[in-house]
């Protein structure tokens, strides 16, 4: 993966991250969301993705 994919990437997730929940702006995504509100499910997705690229070598 080359290193501009990988950093395109990570600031496309730390975006959905800033840009959180309208609805519970305290959710911070650092516990799974309960599913009931997509921009929470949005955020755990995004953080779990961020977490999987950081362990990813750059090559």
């Amino acid at each position: 993966m080359s290193n501009m994919i990988k950093l395109e990437g990570e600031i496309r997730l730390l975006n959905v991250l800033v840009d959180g929940c309208k609805k519970h702006p305290a959710y911070r995504a650092i516990r799974p969301a309960t599913g009931r509100c997509e921009p929470c499910v949005k955020m755990w997705q995004a953080r779990q993705d961020l977490q999987e690229l950081e362990k990813c070598p750059v090559s």
